[in-house]
């Protein structure tokens, strides 16, 4: 789906413009937005009047958007944005951007339907608002049925040391301050896989080196140290008992299975040795 760029207000500024609010409506979660582009959301929908979760007769585990029509579009107001792992993100990790938090965030589905987007609105950070649309990460952020509205994290769905990156969308000029720039959240190569690139081998004989590291983190504009805390963690996985299992499984572990011709290691492996 393309994605306006230009600028939006902030999500404090983008509700309670669009419709008006019954007062007994006005503890609701769900933000009815009927464009398909969600702008702007809005927080609140009406409902019936006998419409009341948790009232005697009704099903706590009963969906809440069923009466709603299918082709509607729920932005749901996110009730704990600060669980997510902002630790992962790349300039936060690095110390780049170390106060970089979310604010707002809000998940996007149909009624019936999966989630297709989760948005947030981001403070302190290199953009202003921040886009997810990986499903695999959307799953890892474990939003729930009924109500879709609390990140539950589940690390084990997410890669080994998995961390993130911001995509800034194009014809954005995230250099001027006064602008509002928007991005989205993508998944970051691994390190074990750009010292696999460096071996010029899918199986190298000898572990990794802190010259190695030292290569990759210059290339790559991160810290040595925690590349090659990455880079020995899959090595003592895939070198110890139950190895298999990461080796013949690095799309899933690590999002790439690289291949290299044979015996290409050896002059690298000397050349790492001595940085």
């Amino acid at each position: 789906m393309a994605i306006d760029s230009r600028p939006l207000g902030t999500m404090s500024e983008l509700t309670g413009e669009r419709m008006d609010i019954d007062e007994e409506a006005s503890a609701s979660k769900l933000t009815n937005v009927h464009d398909e582009h969600h702008e702007p959301a809005v927080r609140h929908i009406e409902v019936d009047e006998d419409y009341s979760e948790g009232e005697e007769g009704n099903d706590p585990d009963e969906d809440p958007y069923a009466f709603l029509d299918p082709s509607t579009t729920l932005a749901i107001p996110v009730t704990n944005p600060s669980a997510f792992p902002m630790e992962r993100l790349r300039e936060v990790q690095e110390g780049r951007q170390p106060s970089t938090h979310i604010v707002d965030m809000l998940v996007h589905k149909t009624p019936s339907g999966p989630i297709t987007q989760v948005t947030a609105d981001v403070q302190d950070g290199s953009i202003n608002h921040l886009f997810i649309r990986d499903p695999r990460i959307i799953d890892a952020l474990g939003f729930a049925a009924p109500d879709f509205d609390t990140i539950n994290l589940d690390t084990t769905r997410l890669r080994l040391d998995e961390t993130f990156t911001i995509r800034i969308f194009s014809d954005q000029k995230p250099k001027k301050l006064e602008n509002w720039i928007m991005g989205e959240l993508v998944s970051a190569r691994h390190a074990y896989l750009y010292w696999l690139d460096e071996r010029q081998s899918a199986d190298p004989r000898m572990p990794p080196f802190a010259a190695e590291a030292r290569a990759i983190a210059r290339k790559t504009g991160r810290r040595w140290p925690d590349v090659m805390k990455e880079i020995e963690h899959v090595w003592k996985l895939e070198q110890g008992r139950g190895g298999n299992e990461y080796r013949n499984n690095r799309a899933r572990y690590l999002g790439e299975d690289p291949t290299f011709p044979d015996g290409a290691e050896r002059g690298r492996v000397i050349r790492s040795m001595f940085g």
